[in-house]
């Protein structure tokens, strides 16, 4: 008996989760409306899917940039988040003491 197995990656940008701080915006859906719509991707053939459509959309427009712009765009944020971070750290240690 032979068993077919399909296997899909579903990427997200932000999703709006307690976890990640992040709050419901035109770009950022909640975990059940992304849910939800990556639900109906389930068993298309595409192995790559973008299930909310504005993240597609995202996804597009970085794939149409140089590599180094959508780099520095990206590290950018990550420092600034990292920055923010270690600002919140900074304030809970002088708080403790």
């Amino acid at each position: 008996k032979t068993k077919v197995i399909s296997v899909q990656c579903q990427i997200p940008f932000y999703v709006a989760t307690k976890l990640a701080k992040m709050r419901k915006a035109f770009t950022v859906p909640t975990p059940d409306a992304f849910a939800a719509m990556g639900v109906k991707y389930i068993g298309h053939d595409d192995p790559v899917v973008s299930p909310y459509w504005v993240h597609g959309l995202m996804s597009y427009v970085m794939d149409s940039l140089p590599t180094f712009i959508v780099t520095k765009v990206i590290m950018g944020m990550h420092l600034a988040t990292r920055k923010r971070g270690l600002k919140k750290d900074t304030k809970a240690a002088e708080k403790s003491k």
